[in-house]
């Protein structure tokens, strides 16, 4: 189909589509919303205009023939739960070794997908180790980047206590992925200049998508790193032109938290 089309039928003329479209590529000079072939060219599937039809008539590529579902609407008797849920959040790092469910990671996944990008561009990409003896896999070859390359780089050598992580290792307790028994990767294009933030937005939805089903998760720098080495790159089927922006480990919970500490004031200047 047109990237963008509207129910004659059902419209009720309203603009708001128009209205809506970030790129203004929806022409309501006629009173009825139509996007041209050449304007079509530009659209990026945002969904705005389908996300703000008040009839359901708006349609664009993939939305065409699916039942989709309603948005929640503001309620202010929910705004202190909302928020509470978000304080709550917490790094996590203590891990069941039961997999999460197939069915569940879909669908944490399929949450995720609906972070924002930078213009809707959508050029990350997922690669995500399922399978524990994956994820051990991947701990394993950490340990060896610790041994053999992060030590002699001139960064990672002094910020990182290498023997200290390699000596706990050894004697089993996993410094490394905290006994998780998945680890996600974002990765996408080296050039795309939005990577890194689009990553870090992706990153969080997902987190905050695990919590939903009592999942928790920990940002896994050692596992971000040492996927610059040509080993773990190899391994987690990387492309030439492509970098692992971040990592993230995750499982189901062994313990909860009871109450969400302090963090101090806000650190800010008003203009």
């Amino acid at each position: 189909m047109a990237k963008f089309k509207s129910d004659t039928s059902r419209c009720i003329h309203c603009g708001i589509c128009a209205q809506v479209c970030p790129k203004g590529l929806i022409d309501f000079s006629t009173g009825t919303p139509v996007m041209t072939e050449e304007a079509s060219k530009r659209c990026n599937n945002c969904g705005q205009c389908v996300a703000y039809c008040p009839q359901g008539c708006a349609q664009q590529e993939f939305s065409e023939g699916c039942e989709l579902a309603k948005a929640l609407s503001f309620n202010p008797n929910q705004t202190e739960e909302l928020l509470s849920f978000l304080r709550s959040r917490r790094s996590y790092r203590n891990f069941q070794s039961a997999p999460v469910p197939h069915e569940t990671l879909l669908k944490i996944l399929q949450t995720a997908n609906y972070a924002p990008s930078g213009g809707n561009n959508r050029k990350l990409r997922w690669i995500v180790l399922e399978k524990p003896e994956k994820t051990a896999k991947l701990r394993e070859m950490i340990a060896l980047w610790f041994d053999k390359e992060a030590r002699y780089h001139p960064v990672y050598g002094k910020r990182y206590a290498i023997d200290s992580i390699l000596e706990r290792y050894r004697k089993g307790k996993d410094v490394i992925l905290r006994g998780a028994p998945h680890v996600a990767y974002v990765v996408g294009p080296t050039e795309h200049v939005w990577g890194p933030v689009d990553t870090g937005i992706a990153l969080t939805y997902f987190n905050l998508a695990c919590e939903a089903y009592d999942i928790g998760c920990c940002f896994a720098g050692y596992a971000t790193k040492a996927a610059e080495s040509e080993n773990v790159r190899e391994f987690l089927g990387l492309k030439k032109e492509e970098t692992a922006w971040c990592a993230i480990c995750f499982g189901q919970k062994t313990l909860h938290a009871y109450r969400v500490p302090n963090r101090g004031p806000v650190p800010l200047t008003l203009l």
